[in-house]
């Protein structure tokens, strides 16, 4: 029996600016149990922040590379290889706070993961 799980993913938490203690807000990335694409994640303010703008890229990069699409508060991977390996990060924005969340993804080129 094999116990190695499919793909090796950490997500970090941060804290959105500009807050008191007593409004504190969490950004963080979670990974979608049913997926649309082969892997999808998706970026969460708590508790609600109102209207939010999100934004994606991978460390390092401007934006995103091939093989993988933002489509709001959701990150999707539409193929499962390992050079799209690395760290993406979600950027959120409302009109009196900003934050970010990441997440770390690392597929082995023998298609082999694990956490």
């Amino acid at each position: 029996m094999n116990n190695h799980l499919p793909l090796i993913v950490t997500s970090v938490t941060l804290f959105l600016a500009g807050l008191t203690p007593a409004d504190p807000h969490l950004v963080y990335v979670t990974r979608i149990k049913n997926p649309t694409h082969l892997e999808e994640y998706q970026c969460v303010v708590e508790p609600d922040a109102g209207h939010v703008k999100y934004s994606w890229h991978r460390q390092g990069w401007n934006g995103l590379p091939e093989g993988v699409k933002a489509d709001g508060d959701r990150l999707h991977f539409l193929k499962s290889t390992s050079d799209l390996n690395g760290v993406y990060i979600c950027e959120v924005e409302n009109l009196t706070k900003v934050g970010a969340g990441s997440l770390y993804r690392h597929k082995q080129p023998d298609g082999h993961t694990e956490f």
